[in-house]
C-alpha cells in the first residue's frame, strides 16, 4: 500500500491502529479521497460506556467503519460487515443524525454486497456509502445496483 501523510503529532488519535496497519492505511486513503481528516474516536455513551468509531471527522459529518480482511470471503466477515452497519446506523440515529455512514471494505469483504444480495439493497436504502480499498491503497466507491 502506498504510504499516506501521517503527522507524528497526530499519533495519539490513532489508538489501536499502529503505523502500517491496514485499517489505518484504509482510513488515510479514504481521508484523501473525501478531503477529510478521518481518525478513530471514542464516543461517550451513558454511564461511563464508550464506543470507538474507527473513523470520524472533526465536524462529525462522516462515520466510518473499516472491514479490510484479506483472503477468501467468509461468513465471519459477512457478520462483521453487518455488525458494523448496525453500529453506524445506531450512532447516526441516536447521536449523529446528520452524519453520512460509510464502510471501507477490502476486495474480499466487498463480496457481502453482490448485485443480487439483500445487503446491497439494504445498504442503498439506508444511505450507506461503500468504498473498496485495493491492496495498492487505491480507494474506489462501490456502486452496485440491486437487481
Amino acid at each position: 500500500m502506498e504510504r499516506r501523510e501521517d503527522p507524528v503529532d497526530d499519533e495519539a488519535s490513532w489508538r489501536r491502529f499502529t503505523p502500517g496497519a491496514p485499517e489505518r492505511e484504509a482510513l488515510l486513503a479514504l481521508s484523501a479521497e473525501l478531503g477529510l481528516r478521518l481518525r478513530p474516536r471514542l464516543v461517550p455513551l451513558s454511564l461511563g460506556t464508550t464506543f470507538e468509531v474507527e473513523g470520524i471527522d472533526a465536524d462529525d459529518t462522516h462515520l466510518v467503519q473499516v472491514v479490510v480482511n484479506r483472503g477468501a470471503f467468509s461468513s465471519n466477515q459477512r457478520n462483521k460487515v453487518l455488525a458494523d452497519m448496525f453500529k453506524l446506523l445506531w450512532l447516526r440515529s441516536t447521536r449523529f443524525p446528520q452524519a453520512e455512514v460509510c464502510l471501507v471494505l477490502s476486495e474480499s469483504t466487498a463480496e457481502a454486497f453482490k448485485p443480487r444480495a439483500w445487503t446491497t439493497l439494504a445498504a442503498d436504502e439506508l444511505g450507506f456509502h461503500l468504498f473498496v480499498v485495493a491492496e495498492t491503497g487505491t480507494v474506489t466507491r462501490l456502486v452496485r445496483e440491486p437487481v
